[in-house]
């Protein structure tokens, strides 16, 4: 009786073809997890831009001038310029620049190289700011964080 002399297993072209489809897997989850990290990593800078914001605003609520108007050395202005009209509110505004030095270097910290961190106020007569953060996005181009607070 003649046994067929038939091979047993995979052909070459066999292995090429599923080192090929293993090749494409492995190479669609890597590129998977790359983009799953960078996203993770603007979603990091999101998450800290917000509490750095949410946290400057806290803080401007509890700081107000005995006049009612705006706390201006917030915004960078020397405190014994910003108090130069009403001197009973001096010390807010003291406090306000200690405040201010203090967010800025938590921001610097917290948020990525080549961040801006800043309180605007757009009428000085009113205790309104404007909190802003920006942050290179890791794409390229400007991630921004706008906040308005009314104390």
């Amino acid at each position: 009786m003649l046994k067929n002399a038939r091979a047993h297993g995979f052909t070459l072209t066999e292995a090429l073809v599923a080192i090929a489809i293993m090749v494409v897997g492995l190479a669609s989850s890597a590129a998977l997890l790359l983009q799953t990290v960078r996203q993770e990593r603007e979603s990091g800078s999101r998450r800290a831009a917000l509490r750095i914001a949410t946290s400057m605003a806290d803080q401007l609520r509890a700081v107000r001038r005995p006049d009612g108007h705006a706390v201006l050395a917030i915004t960078g202005i020397a405190s014994n310029v910003a108090c130069a009209d009403h001197p009973p509110s001096c010390e807010t505004e003291r406090a306000a620049e200690r405040m201010r030095i203090a967010w800025l270097a938590d921001a610097a910290f917290a948020l990525p190289q080549g961040a801006a961190a800043g309180v605007g106020v757009p009428d000085p007569l009113l205790p309104e700011y404007l909190v802003s953060i920006d942050w290179p996005a890791v794409g390229g181009g400007m991630e921004q964080l706008r906040l308005s607070v009314t104390t």
